[in-house]
């Protein structure tokens, strides 16, 4: 009974040894097939973990049940920023689609003005506690009245643009006589509205923002991505 007991030890030991290994090859596996598929000129890198139950067992289904990927340092096409994402049900078939996705992007001021993901603001744009700001200008009785607005953002219901929802304007224009309430007012009638499901894949929506003084973080969910690069470089509309 005692040698049976220590065999039984020993294959346990073995099984958890073996899921350990074949973890820690599989995720270094995917995080060298993410590197190697990422824009050329990209650096940094992006880290790797397959959760859930056995992943001997996941592998032998043909798919992983839960994945988590992030990045602190990743610089795609000069555009630095930090990211995570959860991904479910990743077929490990070339070519199959995964199951839901939710990721968070966090890119600074600057990082998101070079990214022209909001190229539809006019001039840069200036990130507060909870606002937007930027310089513009609009045409009222053929003057060209030149002003600063700063702005809520909010994510319209089909996660696929951004509103801009002034808050406030300060005219900077020294020849105008126009009251600044009064162009608040016209200016909230008709917010901004900048269409960013063209710079996502087909499937991928907007579901939150924030921002902080310097900072945006938004919230992206998708209900799936196909694993093909001709698929993935597919664009949104609004």
């Amino acid at each position: 009974m005692t040698i049976l007991v220590i065999v039984l030890v020993v294959l346990a030991a073995l099984c958890v040894a073996a899921e350990l290994v074949a973890r820690h090859v599989a995720e270094a596996e995917a995080e060298k097939q993410i590197d190697s598929s990422l824009p050329a000129g990209t650096t940094g890198t992006v880290g790797v973990k397959i959760h859930g139950f056995s992943v001997i067992l996941q592998a032998l289904s043909g798919h992983l049940d839960d994945v988590s990927l992030a990045s602190h340092d990743l610089v795609v096409q000069k555009i630095p920023l930090t990211f995570d994402a959860t991904v479910t049900d990743v077929p490990l078939k070339q070519g199959g689609t995964t199951g839901p996705i939710d990721a968070t992007v966090v890119i600074d001021q600057k990082a998101l003005n070079d990214s022209k993901l909001l190229q539809n603001a006019s001039g840069n744009i200036a990130l507060g506690s909870g606002t937007f700001s930027y310089d513009s200008s609009i045409n009222i009785l053929g003057l060209q009245l030149q002003y600063k607005l700063t702005a809520k953002p909010s994510v319209t219901s089909n996660g696929k643009s951004v509103v801009l929802t002034p808050t406030n304007a300060a005219i900077s224009s020294s020849n105008s006589s126009i009251d600044v309430s009064s162009l608040l007012q016209y200016l909230k009638t008709q917010p901004p509205t900048i269409c960013v499901a063209s710079s996502l894949p087909t499937s991928a929506t907007l579901t939150g923002i924030g921002v902080t003084p310097g900072v945006a973080t938004f919230h992206l969910h998708s209900t799936g991505l196909p694993l093909d690069s001709a698929a993935l470089s597919e664009k949104g509309t609004c």
